[in-house]
């Protein structure tokens, strides 16, 4: 008699053979019945290869410098200061007294923090968590501490951050009494490696300015983020490769541009205390982060923004501030991040809310006052009530509307052309054509006003005054010159498949891939019998790094294959869905 993984086999060499071909079956085959294959692949990740020749972001690469030593020492503090003018608002210091902010105000300190953000750098205050064990009254007695001693402080750094799930809430309650103590205080959580996207975000809230997810003297050359960092600004993660030698903190410095993370520090300093010196090369480290080669621009039709639903495009692209001036009504809209850049033909916006965009729960609206000034906003169309956003065109979910009327009550929308369009899970990217929301090339400011409705019936363009809504409101420079740049990589050499992350997977997972080529990709979701359950990809792709996301919302708890072709390339990985 048959075994029921011989039966499993048979099923499967009928039905995936005939779709995926001989290579594929046999490595499905072999994933099943070879238990240490399986759990070597899945410890396997992909590096990206070292890039000499990558060009830095010059605009948004920062420093965060660990400075575990006393200012009345040395000459480490003035170091930091004189830097500090030479790059304003873009070297921020952490201080760090005893594992924290010590048991007495130091004049010392209070004098380096002055010179420091006088010197436009930036000194955040070292608070020790221990992963989520310390006491939360304990952690905010030091915090207080900080703020009592050094009141120009601008921020804490939580060091021993958490990298497993359960310590949400511990996280996201420090971080709200900090910023209660200043809004505008920066907040970097330390677990020093690779982390949990609900450690920045959870439940739709912010739980961490910024992560550090490599902190560490080997293994930088070839460590990679998760998957999931890619949905956000690069200045939300932070790396400190330490006994870095002065020929290798360039290649550290590109490579930490190329992978998308904004502040990076490196030493040649050692353990066991790696933060107690400057690095001798530190000027030098600085002044290339500043001054190495600068960013390509591109313009028109060879724009470096697609619009595709992957976002490793906006990488080099700062998040907007919220306007604070502008009449907005509430600030609480679920928006995580908006970009916003331009070339010489199109508008290109991005934005990420909390959940999932998904038009049968949520009204998404992107409102566009293309002749902002705040002191007149009736304009444009205007909600009846107190939100007075003078907006001339809309954005609605998919559809793209301008304004006809006179303000008040007399307005219509009428349908526009030219949008383009991509969802994926929590993010949007779109672009519209400059032409259509201007007359002319010359220089323009807008006001960019995001709603949000989560009402049960979602509210149409026919609505005058919306009864739950929630609306943020960002202010934008539209650039007569191209506003968009990239990073120019190096192509990967060859086709690679990452595992998915995390794995196991509850419904949502992220499937990482590199294309040395442009061409047709295909991405199907296997059972362990061998049918298909899903095909996430099947289009042609550019090339370059990728990242899809799963949801196996319907689908029951077990193992699962994804299967990827590209090119003459294929591979097959397994992942398993808990429920």
């Amino acid at each position: 008699m048959r075994t029921k993984i011989q039966k499993t086999q048979q099923r499967i060499e009928t039905v995936v053979k005939s779709k995926i071909g001989h290579g594929l079956f046999i490595f499905i085959i072999l994933l099943l019945v070879q238990p240490a294959f399986i759990n070597a692949l899945s410890m396997t990740r992909n590096s990206v290869e070292q890039n000499d020749s990558l060009k830095i972001d010059t605009l948004n690469l920062k420093v965060l410098v660990p400075a575990y030593f006393d200012p009345s020492t040395a000459n480490y503090w003035e170091r930091l200061e004189k830097q500090a003018a030479k790059m304003p608002g873009r070297l921020c210091a952490i201080a760090n007294l005893d594992n924290g902010p010590g048991s007495q105000y130091a004049s010392s300190y209070s004098s380096a923090i002055t010179a420091m953000n006088d010197s436009g750098g930036k000194v955040i205050g070292y608070v020790w968590t221990n992963y989520g064990a310390v006491a939360l009254n304990s952690v905010e007695a030091d915090i207080d501490k900080w703020y009592s001693f050094y009141p120009n402080i601008n921020g804490i750094f939580l060091d021993g951050g958490a990298d497993a799930t359960g310590e949400e809430n511990y996280y996201a309650t420090i971080y709200s009494y900090i910023k209660q103590k200043s809004s505008s205080s920066l907040v970097i959580t330390n677990p020093g490696i690779n982390t949990l996207e609900s450690y920045l975000v959870y439940n739709g809230n912010r739980v961490s300015d910024a992560i550090c997810i490599f902190e560490s003297n080997t293994g930088f050359d070839t460590w990679t983020p998760s998957p999931w960092c890619s949905k956000y600004s690069r200045d939300n993660f932070c790396v400190l490769p330490y006994s870095t030698s002065s020929t290798d903190y360039i290649n550290r410095v590109n490579r930490a541009a190329s992978l998308g993370i904004g502040w990076i520090y490196c030493t040649n300093d050692v353990l066991p205390n790696p933060w107690d010196t400057l690095p001798p090369y530190f000027e030098a480290f600085c002044d290339y982060v500043l001054n190495g080669d600068t960013v390509a621009q591109t313009t028109g039709s060879s724009a470096s923004i697609n619009i595709d639903g992957h976002f490793s495009d906006w990488q080099g692209i700062a998040p907007l501030t919220p306007a604070p001036n502008y009449a907005c009504p509430d600030s609480d809209a679920d928006i995580i991040n908006i970009w916003a850049a331009n070339d010489t033909s199109n508008l290109y916006l991005s934005y990420q809310v909390a959940g999932i965009i998904d038009a049968s729960n949520y009204f998404y609206h992107i409102f566009i006052d293309v002749d902002y000034n705040p002191l007149d906003v009736k304009t444009g169309f205007v909600y009846n009530d107190s939100a007075l956003i003078g907006a001339g065109y809309m954005v609605e979910n998919n559809l793209f509307w301008k304004y006809n009327g006179s303000g008040g009550s007399n307005w219509t929308w009428v349908a526009a052309s030219g949008m383009e369009k991509a969802d994926s899970a929590g993010r949007s990217e779109l672009s519209i054509p400059l032409n259509g929301l201007f007359l002319s090339d010359s220089s323009k400011t807008i006001a960019l006003i995001l709603d949000v409705n989560e009402a049960a019936s979602p509210y149409s363009v026919l609505d005058l005054a919306p009864t739950s809504y929630k609306t943020q409101c960002y202010v934008y420079q539209i650039n007569s010159v191209t506003a968009v740049r990239q990073q120019t990589l190096n192509l990967p050499s060859s086709y690679s498949l990452s595992q998915n992350y995390p794995n196991p997977f509850n419904p949502t997972t992220d499937i990482q891939y590199q294309l040395p080529k442009a061409g047709l990709v295909n991405i199907q979701i296997y059972n362990v019998i061998g049918q298909e359950v899903s095909t996430i990809v099947n289009e042609v792709e550019s090339a370059g790094p990728h990242v899809i996301r799963f949801d196996g919302r319907n689908l029951s708890s077990g193992m699962y294959f994804y299967s990827f072709r590209a090119g003459d390339f294929s591979s097959v990985k397994k992942m398993i869905l808990l429920k």
